[in-house]
């Protein structure tokens, strides 16, 4: 992007627009917030997107409107209050899971005694051994499906629940032997059950996983008792000493083997098929070149590739090109009797840039007129706009999934944030 152009969306947004290679970044501060620019389409790890909030708090709630737990107490230190913000988020956690556990069994909170509800809230705390909750409102059963083998103190925990008798109910525990969820899917897609594959065979397949790791899928052969591990060449001499030792291991009667690939990232996988041409009909040193260069190489952002296998041209066209760049180290390169030209596409640039200003007018104007639509912040890339706001509300959730400038609006509520607020509040910051 140029310079100019920078510091014109830079004018408009306030705050700045930071053009990156993949993505660009707007955000936008609210008067008495606590904004910070995120990036891409993903939530904190381990947050789910659902719309529950600690404890009694609304959606929409001021300071004067909480409740007292959530009363403002004076003088707190940093600590303190991030603290407090852990407790608050562990407490939206705990209730946003009971929420959709009781979703996916098709029952309502009113459906359970609140007594009850509170000590499924409990359990959370053990979601890592638990595979799933199941409610059985005739005999009032609470079935807890966990997995064994996985940690031995939340199992002595967990244990304790079997046969708790509250609000009428009764907590059952169902011990499960423990089946990674890769080796899930190959069951799964071979129509076997656990049961049909010898524990030492679902135990090689998981150590193989942690040994060789990046295992892209397994392939089970019951008819010929064959266990087949597809992943990627790596180049790394201690990885493929690891291939090697799994290849052809026999395991209670089953044999195991390695198949490698190389990864072939999206845009290469594009530009053959616009080219009619096949991964195999490229030779393994041009597809590496390309990965390098789509992973790896300062030239910008790229808007496509063009493959001419008659003249064994390999053509990228990119755009806002970084003032250090790698294009004169690419440019008329060879690999394996292919040569690389990068083109600046200086319409496509202009295009974009103009594009990436009106948006940005656009997304602010959205802002200023819709204050009902706690807009927190925005992140766009060629694709989506990944839209940031401070509380769930309708309005908002009805934008999910609509189009602006042919990019989707995607809405994110983010508890780590909305508990870092509510604790700051609570501090009187």
């Amino acid at each position: 992007m140029t310079k100019p152009v920078a510091r014109t969306i830079a004018a408009v947004v306030a705050i700045g627009v930071v053009c990156c290679v993949v993505v660009l970044i707007v955000a936008v501060h609210l008067p008495g917030g606590n904004n910070r620019p995120e990036t891409g389409n993903v939530t904190p790890e381990g947050s789910p997107t659902v719309s529950a909030l600690p404890g009694d708090i609304s959606r929409n709630a001021t300071p004067n409107q909480a409740p007292e737990e959530v009363k403002r107490v004076k003088n707190m230190t940093s600590k303190e209050v991030w603290e407090r913000a852990q407790e608050i988020y562990a407490s939206w956690y705990r209730s946003s899971t009971v929420e959709r556990v009781l979703k996916e069994a098709n029952m309502t909170p009113e459906e359970l005694p609140d007594d009850v509800t509170e000590e499924l809230k409990t359990t959370v705390q053990f979601e890592g051994i638990i595979r799933t909750w199941e409610f059985d409102p005739q005999n009032k059963q609470v079935v807890i499906y966990a997995v064994s083998a996985r940690n031995e103190e939340h199992e002595k925990e967990l244990s304790a629940f079997q046969g708790r008798q509250v609000g009428g109910w009764i907590f059952n525990v169902v011990w499960e032997p423990y089946v990674p969820s890769s080796v899930k899917r190959a069951l799964k897609e071979a129509n076997m059950t656990p049961e049909e594959l010898p524990d030492e065979v679902k135990e090689e397949m998981e150590n193989i996983g942690v040994q060789i790791g990046d295992i892209r899928k397994w392939e089970l052969d019951p008819q010929n008792n064959r266990v087949t591990a597809h992943t990627y060449f790596s180049g790394d001499a201690k990885h493929e000493k690891e291939v090697q030792a799994a290849q052809g291991r026999q395991v209670a009667g089953w044999t195991f083997n390695v198949v490698q690939e190389r990864y072939v990232p999206v845009a290469v996988r594009q530009a053959l098929k616009e080219a009619n041409m096949t991964p195999e009909e490229l030779s393994d040193e041009v597809k590496e070149e390309m990965k390098n260069i789509v992973q790896s190489a300062e030239i910008g952002s790229i808007r496509t590739w063009e493959l001419d296998p008659q003249n064994k041209q390999a053509t990228v066209y990119v755009y806002s090109i970084p003032k250090e760049n790698d294009v004169d180290a690419i440019q008329g390169k060879q690999v394996d009797g292919w040569t690389f030209t990068v083109i600046h596409d200086v319409n496509y640039e202009k295009e974009h840039e103009k594009d990436l200003e009106q948006l940005a007018a656009e997304l602010m104007q959205l802002q200023k007129d819709h204050p009902e639509l706690q807009i927190s912040s925005f992140a766009t890339s060629a694709t989506e706009i990944d839209m940031w706001v401070f509380n769930r509300t309708p309005e908002n959730e009805a934008l999910n999934g609509t189009v602006m400038h042919n990019r989707t609006v995607l809405i994110y509520w983010s508890p780590v944030d909305y508990a870092l607020r509510m604790a700051r509040e609570e501090a009187g910051w």
